[in-house]
């Protein structure tokens, strides 16, 4: 912004010209406007040496007015801008061509002000050049809230580029504009090949399971590979000052490693250690669920309680790591018996449950008998002996009209498993 007073600079060459006796009234006029201005005005002659100030000029730069006049004035213009301003200026006045400029004065006490000063030729009415009027405007205000601006985008930029995390920006109809280094790790693209994808580019199926606004969730992401990623993923809109969406500023962090202890703290939590079989809590919550869809549906199912016949024994005389090891290949065995809709975990110590599903007695039966016969077969080798064990089995069928909850039922099969080890111990 620039303020001109070339028609009060005519006026007074005008009047110069045409009317000398009405000159001193046309001065007085020009100082009373100009004294009260906000504006900075200076008159130069047609050498450029100042010869008049107003009193805002005089604000700005800290200097008496008479100090201003002849070339005082460059003294108030930051010495990193002085000698550019004097080379422009003296430029102008010879050319006669209109001045703009942006530079700083500095006050006595130090204190610093940017400036946009505008000079404009006197001019009479055969065109020559009678002196020059300018205009200081004071653009400190404007300049500090730019720096602020450049400093703010400065820092955003800085935190953008070395966050930790992924950081990048998405247009509202969900295309990339940037991305950090983080992000394009995660992702395994450079942000130049992801300003050319979507949102929906990254998603599993190219199906949006992330939306933009203020939140935040955990959602898989595709990778370059096409592998799968889990990131937590949390967006913000920026908005511009008629509240209209402009783009959403995104944050992704690669959460992978928290997923996989997840799942291995829930295998922990539902499967045995030593054989990979459900635990006991677990395989008992399956049990319940059971037993409600045969309620609810109808269908048959049969309980197997299963005990390893004296298997302290081969503690006690081979040691535990090798009745470890028979434990393992007795897991095994019923595994590779049971199909995959039947379960089977294992209840503690050498004790195991299996839950057979749509099976007649007669099936269960036969099931039995050959997770019998398997388990018989088991050798483990151990210094000049070889092992073996075999297995008691006791079973309780299931169908709509079973009153009895989990804990009984196994109680149940677990009864009828110790009545056949002791049928088969007397035999």
């Amino acid at each position: 912004m620039s303020i001109s007073i070339t028609p009060i600079a005519h006026l007074l060459a005008g009047a110069a010209g045409r009317h000398p006796e009405v000159l001193t009234s046309r001065e007085e006029l020009f100082r009373a406007l100009t004294h009260h201005t906000p504006v900075g005005i200076f008159v130069s002659n047609t050498d450029g040496r100042c010869e008049y100030v107003n009193r805002r000029w005089t604000e700005l730069t800290g200097l008496e007015s008479s100090e201003a006049y002849g070339d005082g004035w460059l003294s108030a213009i930051h010495p990193a801008d002085r000698e550019r301003v004097e080379r422009e200026w003296r430029e102008s006045a010879a050319s006669g061509k209109d001045s703009v400029a942006e530079y700083r004065f500095i006050r006595p006490d130090g204190t610093v002000s940017w400036i946009e000063g505008y000079a404009t030729a006197m001019r009479n009415d055969d065109g020559d050049v009678i002196g020059w009027v300018g205009t200081c405007l004071d653009l400190t205000a404007r300049r500090s809230a730019e720096e602020a601006v450049v400093a703010a985008s400065e820092r955003f930029r800085a935190s953008f580029d070395n966050a930790p995390i992924g950081m990048g920006t998405v247009s509202i109809d969900g295309r990339w504009l940037q991305a950090n280094e983080a992000l394009c790790a995660v992702l395994g693209y450079t942000e130049k090949e992801l300003r050319r994808l979507t949102l929906d580019d990254v998603t599993p199926r190219g199906e949006r399971v992330v939306a933009l606004g203020e939140h935040r969730q955990e959602a898989q992401f595709v990778r370059e590979d096409e592998s799968l990623v889990w990131v937590a993923f949390s967006s913000s809109i920026v908005f511009d000052r008629a509240q209209r969406p402009l783009y959403a500023v995104v944050q992704i962090e690669d959460i992978g490693d928290r997923k996989r202890a997840e799942r291995e703290l829930r295998r922990l939590a539902d499967y045995d250690s030593l054989t990979g079989l459900m635990n006991r809590r677990c395989f008992l919550e399956a049990l319940r669920r059971a037993l409600r869809t045969i309620r609810r549906d109808g269908g048959t199912g049969a309980l197997l309680v299963l005990d390893l016949d004296d298997f302290k024994v081969i503690n006690d005389t081979a040691g535990h790591p090798e009745g470890d090891r028979v434990l393992r290949a007795a897991a095994e065995a019923m595994r590779r018996r049971l199909r995959t809709s039947d379960l089977v975990g294992r209840l503690g110590g050498d004790e195991f449950a299996a839950l057979l599903m749509d099976v007649t007695p007669e099936q269960a039966e036969g099931v039995a008998e050959e997770i019998m016969r398997a388990v018989e077969a088991i050798t483990v080798e151990h210094a000049d002996t070889v092992l073996t064990t075999s297995v008691s089995v006791g079973i309780g069928m299931i169908d709509d009209e079973t009153t009895l909850d989990e804990d009984a039922l196994l109680a149940d099969a677990d009864r009828a498993m110790y009545e056949r080890k002791a049928a088969r111990r007397d035999s």
